[in-house]
């Protein structure tokens, strides 16, 4: 259980004297190099058999790393270097083939349609024992160090994090990071520290409870599940049931679809979801899972640190999603998310039957990654675990750095947030 304390992003709810403290764990990204003339480049990208959009499709343009992912209805948007105008796009989605675009095909045309070819795979293609993925995740657990970066890296990524009380976000919070990525055999823990940021609050006075959301950047590179395997899968899975649900093409390469749950013999709240096994390799190339809450009246313990006596809180749902990129035969960290709903009532008002739900959400997207002056950050610098960074950020205020994007827009997608910052998402001169 202390992993799944460890996962938790921690919230504060206070009121007056009252106090509330929850814990909770955290798509999309677009680098950019920093050049005077950029093409902005628009689209939609859907799947050939559904005509339905396709959501986080990758899209990189080829030969550089500069990148996107499509919003929830498909759509993306890329800013790329006019020296890279006689390049091409290259689209991936788990199922479908890659589609490869050219740049020139997509300037001053906003409303391009792109239609990716799905490409299923069949199980005779590479070589499976059985239905059961046990020693599937097992041996990927053992590749980790085979599959992962040996030595430690540095990376740049935008960062967001809020709070809503029912569909009203009453708290937001943007941050530009710099990374220490620790490598991967080794026991050092992952740094960051905020280089830029800002925030936004919406809190009326008929708001009984103010929400304060602790320690969400630590979380959110926990996630990290090559890294940290032991917050799901403790040391060797043991603890849950794999099966193998077929074969789906990533990046024109097979991937193991492996569902996983607990033991039914298993009392403790664990996890269940879908693991994506890089078929020849078997890295995690990404995972999306959730927290086992539904109707456990002890899951809020695993988030609450401290609420008023009198206030009742029920967790609804916890989801994470975790995503990483493969560069020259190593995979690296690239994306998080999480996405946790918990109902709050006062068992001392008409007799508790008014209930205020609540939404926690972060999400984290890698920018840029480089291996030139690797360095760890002095102690003071650092995001500690306890920090709430909707305080933390107060400090690194600079409405200059933010330019046109001056407005937080809550419901607009972290790629579109990215894509307006432009060239500020690249790495600096570290402090």
């Amino acid at each position: 259980m202390k992993y799944l304390v460890i996962l938790s992003l921690l919230f504060y709810s206070i009121l007056s004297a009252n106090a509330l403290t929850v814990g909770e764990a955290v798509g999309g990204v677009e680098t950019s190099q920093h050049l005077d003339t950029i093409l902005v480049l628009k689209g939609r990208v859907l799947g050939g058999d559904t005509n339905e959009p396709l959501v986080n499709a990758s899209i990189t343009v080829y030969g550089s790393h500069i990148s996107s992912v499509t919003n929830q209805e498909g759509f993306f948007s890329i800013r790329v270097p006019t020296s890279y105008s006689h390049s091409h796009l290259v689209i991936r989605h788990l199922g479908y083939e890659n589609g490869h675009i050219p740049v020139t095909t997509l300037i001053d045309t906003p409303d391009n349609q792109i239609t990716l070819k799905s490409s299923p795979f069949t199980l005779s293609e590479v070589e499976v024992v059985s239905g059961d993925g046990t020693e599937l995740v097992r041996e990927a657990l053992r590749r980790i160090y085979l599959n992962y970066s040996d030595t430690p890296n540095m990376m740049v990524s935008f960062y967001r994090e809020s709070v809503k009380k029912g569909s009203r976000y009453i708290s937001l919070v943007e941050a530009v990071l710099d990374i220490y990525k620790a490598a991967y055999p080794s026991f050092n823990s992952d740094q960051a520290r905020i280089y830029i940021g800002r925030k936004a609050t919406d809190i009326s006075p008929r708001d009984t409870v103010i929400v304060k959301f602790q320690g969400g950047i630590s979380d959110a590179l926990r996630l990290d599940i090559a890294k940290y395997p032991e917050i799901v899968f403790d040391t060797d899975g043991s603890d849950y049931t794999f099966q193998i649900d077929g074969l789906i093409n990533y990046n024109d390469r097979p991937h193991y679809a492996i569902s996983f749950a607990p033991r039914r013999s298993i009392q403790d709240i664990l996890f269940r979801g879908t693991i994506y096994l890089e078929a020849y390799s078997l890295a995690f190339a990404r995972m999306e899972f959730n927290m086992n809450v539904e109707e456990r009246e002890d899951a809020s313990q695993i988030f609450i640190r401290r609420k008023p006596p009198r206030m009742k809180v029920e967790v609804n749902r916890a989801r994470y999603v975790v995503d990483f990129s493969e560069s020259e035969g190593r995979w690296f960290f690239n994306y998080s998310s999480t996405d946790v709903e918990f109902r709050v009532r006062w068992t001392n008002r008409l007799f508790g039957l008014f209930a205020t739900h609540y939404t926690i959400a972060s999400e984290i997207a890698i920018t840029d990654r480089y291996n030139e002056n690797v360095v760890r950050f002095p102690r003071n610098e650092r995001i500690k675990s306890t920090d709430v960074i909707a305080e933390k950020v107060e400090h690194f205020l600079d409405p200059n750095f933010w330019g046109e994007y001056n407005v937080i827009e809550p419901d607009q997608a972290i790629t579109d947030a990215i894509r307006r910052l432009s060239g500020k998402l690249k790495r600096r001169e570290l402090r």
